[in-house]
């Protein structure tokens, strides 16, 4: 078997890039007017995600924090929302004690009427 040497990288043009962003969007249905720049905002909230803080993303992102603030992170107090959900407010905990509960046959029934058919 004959092994092809790997191709030299070829700088994209903004609308190549833009386009086959756009294309990759559409097929799901999505439609975004920020084609290019969809990744930085998805980058930045899932460091958030991970508890990383503001200045550890500006730092990946090479953002200032008028950017990052404006554009890619919600305004959401992650914190306040965290502990409402009943995750701790400190590290990566992503296990809820209640989830290993098993609700009652007859709530389940109430809210899934079609169980058991």
């Amino acid at each position: 078997m004959k092994m092809k040497p790997p191709r030299q990288a070829q700088e994209w043009s903004y609308f190549s890039h833009r386009e086959s962003i756009g294309k990759v969007l559409s097929f799901p249905g999505i439609r975004s007017n920020k084609n290019t720049h969809i990744n930085c905002g998805s980058s930045a909230r899932m460091a958030g995600n991970v508890c990383a803080n503001v200045d550890q993303i500006l730092r990946q992102g090479r953002w200032n924090s008028t950017t990052i603030k404006g554009a890619y992170l919600t305004n959401l107090p992650r914190k306040l929302v965290r502990s409402m959900a009943g995750f701790p407010t400190h590290g990566r905990f992503f296990h809820l004690a209640r989830a290993a509960i098993d609700p009652l046959a007859s709530l389940c029934k109430k809210l899934f009427p079609a169980i058991g058919e």
